[in-house]
């Protein structure tokens, strides 16, 4: 599965060789990929799934828009750790476990940026919910990579 999907990130790669390095290319374009997904399941659970403003589980409510980003969280989280630890982070020599805890880590990091800026977006700047996903997913993009490639998975130079 691993070099299937290797394979079909890698045929568009050769316009993009004297900019970035393969790998990175290879994080952009899974990346994008978890992107792309968390957005739709984001939509669609707003859209489709969450009707009412408020939903009611017994013990608590949440907002209609914060209910879809925990639909967004549950589905988008593991399929982004199965293809950084099985298919982009390969080399990393830091066991499954603690991988797995340091991914935990950010992504709670990231919900938490997440929520406060989604906040900020929807209830201060009065941005449309779907809109504001988009553009803080872009803003944790970039620390999200850092924090990925230098701790969680610390892959280690390849020498070539």
């Amino acid at each position: 599965m691993r070099k299937a999907i290797l394979a079909f990130i890698d045929f568009f790669y050769p316009p993009f060789k004297g900019f970035i390095s393969q790998h990175n290319f290879r994080y952009l374009a899974t990346g994008g990929s978890t992107w792309l997904l968390g957005n739709v399941v984001y939509y669609l659970a707003f859209h489709y799934l969450f009707h009412a403003e408020d939903i009611d589980f017994n013990l608590f409510s949440l907002k209609r828009e914060t209910a879809a980003l925990a639909v967004d969280f549950l589905v988008v989280i593991p399929y982004s750790f199965l293809l950084n630890r099985y298919v982009i982070f390969t080399h990393s020599e830091v066991k499954a476990h603690i991988q797995l805890l340091r991914f935990l880590n950010l992504n709670l990091v990231n919900i938490l940026l997440t929520f406060a800026m989604q906040k900020f977006f929807i209830e201060i700047l009065g941005i449309y919910p779907t809109v504001s996903k988009v553009v803080v997913s872009v803003l944790i993009a970039g620390f999200s990579y850092l924090y990925q490639h230098y701790f969680t998975f610390s892959v280690k130079k390849i020498k070539k």
